[in-house]
């Protein structure tokens, strides 16, 4: 798959993942302006999908805080992704709270890009609570790409 592409392919992407297409595991959505919508179908596909192991969402303009809401309920009860890319999206501080809610509880997530954001202290001492309830879940250094 492309790293960017045409908004029909993403939204065919989203009913891959709910139908756990086993040669799905892999998923570029970078700079594919997705909107609240968007991240909705797209979580709600997370919530089912048992095969995706990555995903690129980095570049996403219009995420932001509202979209890390509805991603935030997909990571509580995803069991697969590992990798997840979430630069340069414009999440702010109650962005990063939804997630840091969803960090306490997931358990194979172990890679996270939060570069670029607006995350201001807030949001960073959320993440930082969250990671403590990680640590014995993974070793700190699983997290080389937090900024």
């Amino acid at each position: 798959m492309s790293l960017t592409k045409p908004k029909e392919e993403s939204k065919n992407d989203f009913q891959r993942l709910t139908l756990n297409d086993q040669s799905l595991t892999h998923l570029y959505l970078s700079e594919d302006d997705l909107d609240k919508e968007e991240m909705q179908s797209l979580s709600e596909a997370l919530k089912v999908n048992q095969t995706l192991i990555y995903l690129n969402l980095r570049e996403n303009r219009r995420i932001g805080d509202e979209g890390m809401q509805a991603l935030n309920e997909a990571l509580k009860v995803n069991q697969t992704l590992t990798n997840l890319d979430l630069g340069n999206n414009r999440i702010g501080n109650k962005g990063m709270q939804a997630l840091s809610e969803s960090l306490k509880v997931n358990q194979t997530l172990n890679q996270l890009g939060l570069a670029g954001n607006k995350i201001k202290d807030e949001g960073m001492q959320a993440l930082s609570e969250s990671l403590k309830s990680q640590l014995n879940a993974y070793p700190f250094e699983s997290w080389p790409e937090l900024f």
